[in-house]
């Protein structure tokens, strides 16, 4: 076997460690915040029993004697059983979120020079917003499944494929409700027209919204989120506006978590974006604001992984924004290195215009 072609699979060996070794630590070193046995029988706080795809996963899990068996074996972090079948749940669910990451730079990037780059960053725009934790240092059972769904979301948005965003929105609705921001990017980028247009108005066309599909969309949104509330609205909540608390998180002390979207590869992403090529894909860039509008009026600024599922787009804009900054360089670089052979054979540099 060439060396070019270990490259790839060693890379890969390690990725899968790292990846195993990031779930572990998922699991151990963050404080579960949702009573377990509450969250299985449908009487947790709301809006976390709304959340109820991982609960129909674990259930099974939990009653199966081989799975239990094997737990007992292995000790560590499949203990108590619940935990290591999340340890599972999650471990799949990253993997799917890690895959669909890779298809979608593939259809982004022309040359795809920084392939075996994506992964890395993309785990590490996760670890930043799961796991290095200082405030709201809590795990949740829908966290990875949620990121795995929302990076599948953002393929099939850019591959125009609706059926299979629409499959996305049906079940990962009943996972986390930000399926919501999908279909704010799903009219972002049906609205993109030029790819080349330097200013934000010329790059979009409002009479290009896709309005029967868009309303598809959002009446399935609405019909679980409305279903599920009603299932669940005598249980405890947790629901509430949270304007007054998080006014005062924006206090210079709290800048650097207030900053840290991905691992404070979103802020890079945004202060460059004008360098993003697809423009397609930089448009996506817009539901920014009504996110953060929407986390400041129900979320906790500085719980970092309320961003957690945008980690695919800022590993993949960050990988793309480095190729093309190669790219321009790349043609100094060979004169620079064309002059250096000149110079070493004692004729004059070339002149460059």
């Amino acid at each position: 076997m060439s060396f070019k072609r270990r490259i790839p699979m060693v890379a890969w060996f390690f990725y899968l460690l790292s990846t195993f070794e990031i779930v572990s630590f998922y699991v151990m070193a963050n404080r579960f915040y949702l009573d377990i046995d509450s969250y299985l029988s449908g009487h947790e706080r709301t809006p976390f029993q709304e959340r109820i795809l991982p609960a129909f996963l674990l259930r099974p899990m939990l009653q199966s004697r081989l799975l239990l068996g094997l737990f007992n074996r292995m000790h560590g972090l499949f203990l108590p059983p619940w935990r290591g079948a999340l340890f599972l749940i999650s471990i799949v669910a990253l993997a799917v979120a890690g895959y669909f990451c890779l298809l979608l730079y593939d259809a982004l990037s022309n040359t795809r020079s920084l392939q075996l780059l994506v992964y890395p960053v993309f785990l590490f725009a996760v670890l930043w917003s799961y796991m290095v934790l200082v405030q709201q240092p809590f795990s949740y059972p829908y966290d990875m499944l949620s990121l795995a769904f929302f990076t599948a979301g953002l393929y099939f948005i850019y591959q125009r494929r609706f059926l299979p965003l629409l499959l996305i929105v049906l079940i990962g609705t009943f996972n986390r409700e930000t399926t919501l921001f999908l279909i704010g990017i799903f009219v972002i980028d049906a609205i993109s027209v030029r790819d080349t247009a330097a200013r934000l108005r010329d790059r979009i066309d409002l009479r290009r919204i896709p309005w029967l599909k868009a309303l598809v969309l959002t009446v399935v949104w609405a019909a679980i989120k409305l279903t599920l509330h009603r299932k669940f609205l005598h249980n405890p909540t947790e629901n509430e506006l949270r304007i007054h608390e998080n006014l005062h998180y924006f206090a210079p002390k709290h800048l650097p978590a207030l900053l840290n979207i991905c691992g404070y590869l979103v802020p890079v992403v945004l202060l460059l974006r004008r360098q993003l090529r697809p423009a397609r894909f930089a448009n996506y860039l817009l539901i920014l604001p009504v996110w953060f509008l929407v986390m400041f009026l129900t979320g906790v600024l500085l719980e970092t992984r309320i961003y957690g599922e945008l980690s695919a787009y800022a590993a993949i804009s960050t990988v793309l924004l480095l190729e093309s900054h190669l790219a321009t360089r790349q043609p100094d670089l060979q004169t620079k290195s064309a002059d250096s052979a000149l110079k070493t054979a004692g004729c004059p540099p070339a002149m460059t215009h």
